[in-house]
């Protein structure tokens, strides 16, 4: 979804697609034992 098309200040799941993408990242580093 693009910020253009639903700029509502009250939706959070542009934060939470952030949040994700550094857990996702976080999980997989230490999956492939580089944490």
């Amino acid at each position: 979804i693009s910020m253009d098309v639903d700029d509502d200040p009250r939706a959070a799941y542009f934060r939470q697609m952030e949040a994700g993408l550094y857990v996702r990242m976080a999980l997989l580093a230490m999956v492939l034992g580089k944490a």
